[in-house]
């Protein structure tokens, strides 16, 4: 199984696979433990298929900055944006609106 971070503390891989296990609630825990709310959440993407796409997570996180480095090749954008959460269902309700955005990976 690949890790694929979901912050610096929270992996994928720390959540459970399986059809009856819902993974946001264990994301949920996993912040909890790891994360101070009220705070500042890193959210951190990896969008392929065009600037487009950034205009759609933009739609997500309107007021707030995007931090963008172009990868070398051109092939995707990767994608960092501080914002004040006050607690862990604000965190998932963003990562579960940027799951519907086609060629967006959440890190």
């Amino acid at each position: 199984m690949n890790k694929k971070k979901i912050n610096k503390n929270v992996e994928f891989t720390d959540v459970p696979e399986g059809e009856s296990t819902d993974i946001y609630a264990n994301l949920k825990e996993k912040l909890e433990s790891v994360e101070q709310f009220p705070g500042v959440y890193n959210f951190k993407f990896i969008i392929t298929g065009g600037l487009d796409k950034v205009d759609e997570l933009r739609k997500i996180l309107p007021d707030d900055e995007f931090i963008e480095q172009p990868s070398k090749t051109g092939k995707y954008v990767s994608i960092t944006v501080k914002k004040q959460m006050q607690n862990a269902d604000e965190v998932i309700s963003i990562y579960k609106q940027s799951a519907t955005i086609k060629g967006i990976m959440v890190l």
